[in-house]
């Protein structure tokens, strides 16, 4: 296998690491309504990291300045959303359901995860890091670009594909008690990291 494939499964395992606001909403989501329903969604975001690739790898010089400038904006308005989301979670009431994967539900749950994904824009200036880290800019001719593209989907995919099925596995072995405190839990960190979003996000657009 290609060294530049290589590289990019490893962009993907790296920006698909479950450890933000979005990753723990596919987490939860697994946990609430099985494996698939949150591994779809991640798909969706999975599909944005490829995009933001090739534009890391196409028009990086044109769309940083961009980026940089309306960062702060972006990143209070996903701030606000997780709030809404995480706050309605937290005063809700959790029932833990395994609900039959259609056609239709499978689309939705995709659209989700791209919608999730594509406002966070600012993921190229961190997809940029990487690649340049892993030296991957130095070398973005069409093939390599192809192998890199590939290997991001191929990385991200499979690094959620194992994190669904470990969750469900576990899923399986707590009781419902367990699994809903966990859940409020994981919400509780998504609202906070959000209000710490918008209050960064506030004071710098006011400076």
């Amino acid at each position: 296998m290609d060294i530049t494939i290589l590289k990019g499964i490893l962009t993907g395992v790296i920006l698909s690491l479950p450890f933000g606001p979005v990753g723990v909403y596919c987490m939860e989501l697994t946990i609430v309504e099985g494996r698939w329903k949150g591994y779809i969604t991640a798909l969706g975001m999975v599909t944005i990291d490829m995009v933001y690739s090739a534009v890391a790898l196409l028009f990086l010089s044109s769309v940083k300045d961009y980026v940089i400038k309306y960062e702060n904006c972006l990143s209070l308005f996903i701030g606000i959303f997780l709030i809404i989301i995480s706050l309605r979670k937290l005063l809700s009431k959790i029932e833990l359901k395994e609900l039959d994967v259609d056609f239709k539900s499978m689309l939705q749950n995709y659209l989700t995860g791209f919608g999730f994904a594509i406002v966070n824009i600012s993921s190229i200036l961190i997809i940029a890091t990487v690649f340049a880290f892993l030296r991957i800019l130095d070398n973005t001719n069409t093939l390599a670009s192809i192998e890199t593209l590939l290997g991001v989907g191929i990385g991200g995919s499979g690094l959620w594909f194992f994190t669904t099925y470990l969750i469900s596995h576990f899923r399986r072995l707590f009781g419902r008690e367990k699994l809903i405190k966990i859940i409020k839990f994981a919400n509780g960190i998504i609202f906070i990291l959000a209000l710490f979003v918008v209050l960064y996000s506030i004071r710098q657009i006011m400076n």
